[in-house]
């Protein structure tokens, strides 16, 4: 953000995942940041707020309220929980790049909202723990329906299921353990492989 998007606010814009401060000085936000190993980091993107009076943390900007419920065409980020017969279960992390936390969102992908090609079966493509990016379709009851239908959709990471090592892309349709040599079919993102930012829960 450049000087003259909000001229008259002199507080520092921080970033989603900068680090603003240490437990031991500060108390976190729970709506705008969160704690990871002792310290405390931007949940949100705004300008950076220190109540020194009260030794706490918060950040205000366009997300003085953290989106909870994610709408038709939103790109989601989560974690595969569940793989069942035709559909896999992920836990919601992100709304548009916006970290949620404890929400407890579930996305749901059917077998057809995989991919463009035909899927047998989706426990051969898909793993427990893969971090995937999705756009909601709709929702329905207190799940979300996702789709995976697109080139920048898809698994954007994931781990070995023998060792743990993330997996790195072997081709457009596999990716591969460079410790073990174990080889996976997945439906990857474009971005696969180059995906860095981490993920906090």
């Amino acid at each position: 953000m450049n000087s003259s998007d909000k001229p008259e606010n002199k507080k520092p814009f921080v970033y989603i995942g900068d680090e603003l401060g240490h437990t031991e000085e500060y108390l976190g936000d729970s709506s705008t940041t969160y704690t990871e190993n002792g310290k405390i980091y931007a949940a949100i993107a705004g300008f950076l707020s220190i109540d020194e009076k009260n030794r706490q943390i918060y950040i205000e900007g366009s997300y003085t309220e953290r989106q909870k419920t994610p709408l038709p065409g939103d790109i989601v980020m989560g974690v595969v929980y569940s793989i069942r017969k035709t559909s896999v279960g992920t836990k919601i992390n992100t709304i548009n790049n916006l970290v949620v936390v404890d929400m407890g969102l579930i996305g749901n992908v059917h077998v057809s909202n995989v991919s463009k090609s035909y899927v047998d079966k989706l426990d051969e493509i898909f793993e427990k723990n893969d971090i995937v990016r999705a756009k909601i379709i709709r929702q329905e009851g207190r799940e979300f329906q996702i789709t995976l239908v697109d080139n920048n959709l898809g698994v954007i990471k994931s781990f070995c299921k023998y060792c743990g090592h993330e997996m790195k892309r072997k081709n457009k349709t596999q990716v591969i353990c460079p410790f073990c040599g174990n080889v996976q079919r997945k439906i990857m993102a474009n971005d696969y492989g180059e995906f860095e930012e981490v993920l906090h829960f």
